[in-house]
């Protein structure tokens, strides 16, 4: 069983959330276990500083960037469209555009 909270202590997380709002996100786990040793007589280790600092950004939504599609369209989707002209007609196919805007 999990041992309760001491009243009036702080937690690591709180302590690496503190040295993040005072130094930034910029620095590096050195600079803010410096801080929190200076600040709270604690000395963290700093792959538990960069741990804290990783699950305290995600919480934040700064997490990792989901990479998709980027540009225009592929070779692949011209070859859709270009099935869908010879089988429908391009008049026909502009329509189909058109009735998809709407709705995207």
């Amino acid at each position: 069983m999990a041992k309760a909270k001491q009243e009036g202590k702080i937690t690591q997380k709180a302590m690496v959330q503190a040295a993040l709002d005072e130094k930034g996100w910029k620095v590096g786990p050195q600079e803010l276990q410096e801080f929190i040793k200076e600040q709270y007589e604690t000395e963290l280790a700093t792959n538990i500083i960069s741990n804290y600092k990783s699950v305290i950004k995600r919480e934040k939504g700064g997490g990792a960037k989901i990479s998709g599609r980027k540009g225009g369209a592929q070779f692949s989707d011209l070859q859709a469209v270009q099935s869908l002209v010879n089988r429908l007609g391009a008049d026909q196919v502009k329509k189909l555009v058109d009735v998809a805007e709407m709705f995207a």
